[in-house]
């Protein structure tokens, strides 16, 4: 399973993850106090999340734990951010339920050519971001963008909620487009050429 080869080798003493060592399934359970029934979700609390998260990284410090410490601390480092941000805790969570990596270019393209209006859509706001001329213009791009991702953000804790995986898939992919076009957007300045990343 995933971080099991990993974790196996690391022998910590006093670590509150040692009895995972050789059990661990998923990132979730390296934050027992976060996620205390060790289930993969959706939603999930940020603020204590990050608290755990700090906690640990304190604990397997080089300077507290030396044997291991810095293969646990990229792990957990790794785990953190990976369920921190949605896009990449929905690609996490659909590799993990439903096996399948929507990471692979070859996935995506499927699923994004089956969705042709999708796909003209993100080609044409993408061409509108290359056009703007004033910062003004961009903010709307910028805002419009945010209320999309929120607005999936919300679909997808449903899906996940429902087990629908077949929407979680759809709006993941979609999800991904929308965030590229938000690092776009930072990166925008006028006359820049504007690359749709897949």
């Amino acid at each position: 399973m995933l971080c099991r080869g990993i974790i196996k080798n690391v022998a910590l003493r006093s670590s509150p993850m040692t009895k995972f060592r050789r059990s661990l399934s998923s990132y979730y359970e390296l934050f027992p106090k976060t996620f205390q029934n060790k289930k993969p979700v959706w939603e999930i609390d940020q603020a204590k999340l990050r608290k755990e998260y700090r906690s640990l990284q304190a604990q397997f410090h080089p300077d507290v734990v030396k044997e291991g410490s810095e293969d646990q601390s990229s792990l957990l480092n790794k785990a953190y951010h990976t369920l921190k941000a949605p896009l990449t805790r929905s690609q996490y969570l659909i590799k993990i339920l439903n096996e399948i990596d929507l990471r692979n270019d070859e996935v995506k393209k499927q699923i994004t050519n089956s969705d042709p209006e999708l796909l003209m859509k993100i080609i044409d706001i993408h061409e509108e971001l290359s056009e703007c001329e004033a910062e003004e213009e961009v903010r709307t791009i910028e805002k419009e963008n945010k209320t999309r991702i929120r607005e999936i953000e919300t679909q997808l804790n449903k899906a996940f909620a429902e087990s629908d995986f077949k929407t979680a898939i759809k709006l993941t992919v979609e999800l991904k487009y929308w965030t590229n076009l938000e690092l776009a957007i930072k990166e925008w300045a006028p006359g820049k050429p504007i690359e749709l990343v897949h």
